[in-house]
């Protein structure tokens, strides 16, 4: 009995080790948190925690991952966003919480004024006063939710313009269609390479990983980031925001994305069963009048660039199609600096059309920065 007992008492002690241990591994970061903000849909501290351990010599701060996971890098200023910009947000949902204060405020007072008109105890106009100021607070309320929105799918540099200015935020939400570049990215063989994974966590962050710097190369090249599309990227190049070398810029951001992804998928080959050789990126890019729309003070544009040039994306990995109003554009200003060849591509419904292959001459031109970059950047001495 004895030494049943002193059996027992082993085991339990192995017991409380097991657990402690257990504790010291909760002190990592959850690797079953979410993997990606729903509302800035950037990578999570985890998922980066886990790619710069890869480099032993690097040291992790908590502040560090919270800007990297937070705000884009700006290779304009080769720093990432600190004081300023994380102070600029800070605004903007300090100013969101006391909008959305004051609107529940606002509409218990119309629903109690209700009952007391039903009761006869107050005037009509004291609720239509109520009703006027709900409005108000209700638009103010979407169009600081609508910044926000921009904030995260801009240059970095471009947020203090943003906060202050109004004309410069309103000529995201014009009435009326403006000509724009739009930029369709395509992961060609997804669903085989998904299938070929050797686990869902793994191929989690691989995709992950190549989303947030696809958006991130948009980003830098002056680009406005609208979506994941499940399979791919959505982004435009408004000539009012990117510039007037806004055709050069969408062609650079899809030559540097094609980079990315052979870099990357070459990085990541141990994290597959089967490399297949015909994967990579089909990017389609068209130009055009096309309209932003805000749909619940989320921007994304409609049109018929948009339509083409995610059309012209289901072309072969590793191939950039412009279509011809896209090809006009860029020949005319950019004809030294980009190669151009037609290129037979079947479309849905219309048989073969001719699109223009293009890629990057050696020779680049020298780039005019937007206005608002130009407002932003300081002087060099």
């Amino acid at each position: 009995m004895a030494k049943a007992k002193a059996g027992n008492q082993d085991d339990s002690e192995k017991k409380v080790v097991k657990d402690t241990n257990a504790k010291e591994t909760r002190l990592k970061p959850d690797r079953k948190g979410p993997l990606i903000n729903p509302l800035t849909r950037q990578i999570s501290p985890d998922s980066l925690t886990r790619n710069l351990r890869r480099d032993q010599n690097l040291r992790i701060r908590p502040e560090d991952l919270f800007i990297k996971t937070r705000y884009p890098y700006s290779r304009t200023s080769g720093r990432y966003p600190t004081d300023n910009y994380i102070k600029l947000e800070h605004d903007v949902e300090d100013r969101l919480d006391k909008l959305r204060q004051e609107n529940r405020r606002l509409r218990q007072e119309v629903i109690e004024k209700t009952d007391a008109l039903a009761k006869k105890e107050i005037k009509t106009s004291e609720l239509e006063e109520s009703i006027k100021r709900l409005e108000n607070s209700t638009e103010e309320l979407s169009q600081q939710q609508r910044l926000q929105y921009l904030f995260y799918n801009v240059h970095p540099d471009a947020w203090e313009k943003l906060k202050n200015d109004e004309t410069f935020r309103k000529s995201f939400y014009m009435e009326t269609p403006c000509p724009m570049f739009i930029m369709s990215i395509d992961i060609r063989k997804l669903t085989d390479l998904m299938l070929n994974a050797k686990d869902p966590k793994s191929y989690q962050d691989f995709i992950i990983t190549l989303c947030t710097q696809l958006k991130q190369i948009i980003l830098d090249n002056y680009g406005v980031f609208d979506k994941f599309t499940g399979d791919g990227v959505l982004a435009f190049f408004p000539q009012f925001y990117t510039g007037e070398e806004a055709a050069y810029c969408a062609i650079k951001a899809a030559a540097e994305c094609h980079d990315f992804f052979s870099a990357h998928y070459k990085k990541n080959r141990s994290c597959f069963t089967v490399i297949l050789k015909d994967i990579g990126l089909g990017i389609g890019i068209d130009f055009g009048e096309t309209q932003l729309v805000n749909v619940q003070d989320w921007l994304t544009v409609i049109g018929t660039p948009v339509v083409y040039a995610c059309r012209l994306s289901s072309v072969e990995a590793g191939h950039t199609l412009l279509n011809q109003q896209a090809s006009d554009e860029a020949s005319q200003k950019f004809g030294k600096f980009t190669n151009l060849r037609e290129y037979e591509q079947p479309f849905k419904h219309q048989g073969k059309v001719i699109a223009y292959e293009v890629t990057l001459a050696e020779k680049t031109p020298k780039i005019k920065p937007p206005d608002w970059l130009a407002e932003t950047t300081p002087e060099k001495k």
